[in-house]
Order: C-alpha cells, then structure tokens, then sequence
C-alpha cells in the first residue's frame, strides 16, 4: 500500500479502534501464569498482575463477580484465569477482565488448602465441642449424592441389609463448580422440612462421593459448604473418596466415615445384632423376673407361718381392749378423786380467807369511824379557837382604826395628793385641803 493510501487516525479514534478490535477478537480467553502485586483498595474491586518470564498482563476483578476460588488471589499462585480483554482507551493499556480464576497445578491447590483450613480450624468449626451426636435409632435417613453411580447403590444395599428405614435422596453433582453449592442446596433443603415424625425430615444426613483424584474432590474443600455442614442441626456423616482421601468436610462433619459403604454402617444398627441383644434381655429379664418371683414367694410362705387365725387375733384384741378399759375406767376415778379432795381444799382455805377478810374489812370500819369523830372534834376545837382569836383581831383593828377617833371629834385634814396635813407648815403652799370627819368630807380652799 502507498504511504499515500495509509489511513489516518487521531490518537483517540486509533485507542477507540484498538479496544474495539481487542474486544471483539478476544472476547473470552483462558492465560496462565503467576500472581505478582495483589491491591485490595477499599472499593471492592481487586487488582493483581499476571506475569511469566517475558510479560505482565494487568488484571482486575470487579467488585460484585462471584469468583469461587478467591483465597486463590495472592501473589505467588499458579493460576489459569478465565476472562474478557478490554482496552483503556485513553492510556493504550489493556487488561483482563476476570471473571473465574482456577488453580494451575496440585502445589496451588494444596497451598490454599493449608491456608483455608488454618484459618476455619482458627474459628473453631472444626472442635469436638461442635459436634452433634448420632441417633441411636434413626427412624429415616437424607442421602445427599449423585443418583447415578455405585455410592447410592452400596448405600442402599446396606441399608436394606442391616436396618431397613426410609432413606431419601437429594440427588447433586459430586464434581465440577456446581458441585458444592449443590451440595449446600441440599443441606438446607432437609432442614426446611418440618414434620421430622412423619418422615419429612431425615434424623440424619450422609453426604458421599466415590473416590477419585484431588482435583476431583477438590470442591467439598469450599469454604462456603463447610460452613454449611458446621452451621447443620441435623447429624452429618461425610463419606468423601477413599480413607486416604481427607476433604475439610470430614473435618467438619459430626462423623467421617472412610467410605459411603461405611457411612451406611455407620448410620444405622445391625439387624441381627439387635436381634441378638433383645433375645439376650429378654431371658435375662425372664430369669431376673422367676428369682424375684421364687423370693417374694419364700418370704410370703414365712410371714403366713407366723400368723395367727382370724379368730384367735380377735380374741387377742377383744382382751386387750377389755384391759385397756378396766385401765381406763381406773385412771379417771383416781384423777376424778384427786381434782375432788383438791376442791374441798381449795373450798376450805377459801371460807378462811373470806373470813379473814370479813374481821379485816370490819375492823377498818370501826378504826375509820373512831378516826372520823376524832377528827371531827379535833376540827371543832380547832375552828372554834381560830374564830374566837379572829374575833379579838377584829376588835383590835376597830380599836385602832382612824374612824373610831374620828367619831370622837378629831378630822382629817390631806392635800390635793392625799397626803396627810398634820401642821400649819405643811399646808403653806396647798391651794385646796379636804377635811374629814366621821360623818364626811368637804374641800376648801386656802389663801396662800
């Protein structure tokens, strides 16, 4: 072509032409290689590079793409990444767009594994303490496993030959990335049933798979479903590949059984051995039952020996009773003759007392009387005394009294202030005088 001919482009519509043709021509691609820089930014979104000898491809997974294998995401890990390129147009970059991500080798695989199970062991969800307890005696049994196959054959032979129950069947993919959230599906969906008694609702669970490679069994290894079997309030069973084979579902289970052969063993009791045990109890019980029996017989034969006849017992009462009242009959004239001769004490001490107080209460009435004609007498000459000293007071008084010299002729001369006048002096400056005499009084007034 003549340079002439060459198409020209702006740098925008040659990246637009580029992301164009990049997508459609890789519109979904599979690169392996090795994780480099892993950045987590608080966005959600997750971007790593994939390197080998010679190139680094920048990648990224979105926040929101359900990728099953995340713990694979660190740098170090062989990893097969599944994916759209796509083009930044406005800094010629590409990248990929991932959407799976798988491990590439055993060795990745293995150490995510180590990692996964380090950090459930660290939350607990393997310890003993978690694990429900078998029942005894299931009445139905929740097989959760492929339908096609020898595991649900084996399973059910050996139901049928140990302890025939109702068993029900959740049929699931044992491999593929389907495989472990069929297996969760199946879990809850034996929980949701309600009616356990009518046969709804299994006693307990086995979740079985043949055996098979590592890669095979690598999906009872999800995170997400041995949560499920930890978080179960139905007994689990895991019977996962061979005895060699360890998934971290047998490490969560209530049970692990080495093979779904066993699983069924495991489940339920053996026919002919509770045959055995019953018939076992039921002599026991029968010759426990013929002892006691030949006991409680010896010791009823013992007690009939040593008991009198009907009439001989009443005898033996009627005399006893005829004692008890003669006994009886007794005690209440010895108590009836006590309580009497205590009455006619108590009777005559009470004729003394009352006499006693009779003389009592009449000498007082003398002694009172004898005290009030004393007292009388004694108040008569005492008033008497007093009137007649009172009355040679009286006359005292009158003799002394100014009214009495008054009545003699003699006055009274006071001052405007009561005062007595006894002396011209002292009447030098009054201005009125009141004389008195016996039969009254005037004013007068004085020239001073």
């Amino acid at each position: 072509m003549a340079k002439e001919n060459i198409p020209e482009f702006t740098v925008t519509t040659l990246s637009q032409s580029i992301k164009k043709t990049l997508e459609t021509e890789f519109e979904y691609v599979r690169v392996k290689g090795e994780l480099g820089r892993v950045s987590r930014p608080a966005s959600g979104h997750i971007y790593f590079d994939l390197k080998d000898e010679k190139s680094v491809l920048a990648s990224v997974v979105w926040r929101g793409t359900r990728i099953i294998e995340r713990d694979l995401i660190e740098e170090g890990n062989e990893v097969v990444l599944v994916g759209r390129l796509s083009s930044f147009s406005g800094h010629s970059k590409y990248q990929i767009i991932v959407e799976d991500i798988q491990a590439s080798g055993i060795g990745a695989l293995i150490a995510m594994l180590n990692k996964r199970r380090e950090k459930l062991a660290s939350e607990g969800l393997f310890s003993i303490e978690k694990k429900l307890k078998l029942p005894k005696y299931p009445l139905s049994v929740g097989v959760i496993t492929s339908i096609s196959g020898a595991v649900i054959k084996d399973i059910l032979n050996r139901v049928a030959a140990r302890f025939h129950v109702k068993v029900i069947v959740f049929p699931v993919t044992v491999q593929g990335d389907n495989c472990a959230k069929d297996v969760i599906e199946g879990i809850h969906f034996f929980h949701q049933q309600k009616v356990q008694s009518k046969g709804l609702r299994p006693d307990l669970l086995i979740i079985a798979r043949g055996g098979g490679s590592f890669e095979d069994l690598w999906q009872f290894n999800d995170e997400d479903l041995v949560r499920a079997v930890s978080e179960a309030r139905i007994p689990i069973i895991s019977a996962i590949g061979h005895e060699t084979d360890t998934t971290l579902i047998d490490l969560v289970a209530d049970v692990r059984a080495p093979t779904p052969t066993a699983a069924a063993e495991i489940a339920l009791p053996n026919r002919t051995e509770i045959l055995r045990e019953l018939n076992h109890l039921s002599a026991s019980l029968k010759n426990n039952v013929e002892k006691r029996t030949f006991l409680k017989m010896s010791l009823l034969n013992q007690f009939a020996a040593k008991l009198k006849s009907p009439y001989q017992n009443l005898n033996d009462m009627k005399k006893s009773l005829t004692m008890n009242v003669l006994k009886l009959d007794n005690i209440i004239k010895e108590t009836f003759s006590t309580m009497s001769n205590k009455v006619k004490l108590l009777d005559k001490d009470l004729s003394l007392k009352l006499k006693q107080i009779f003389y009592f209460v009449s000498d007082t009435k003398k002694q009172v009387a004898l005290l009030d004609k004393d007292a009388f007498k004694h108040l008569s000459n005492t008033f008497g005394k007093k009137s007649e000293d009172l009355l040679s007071v009286s006359r005292l008084l009158e003799s002394v009294s100014y009214k009495k010299v008054l009545s003699r002729g003699y006055s009274v001369i006071r001052d405007e202030n009561e005062k007595i006048v006894s002396s011209k002096y002292q009447s030098k400056g009054k201005s009125a005088l009141t004389i008195e005499w016996s039969d009254g009084k005037i004013n007068v007034r004085t020239d001073k």
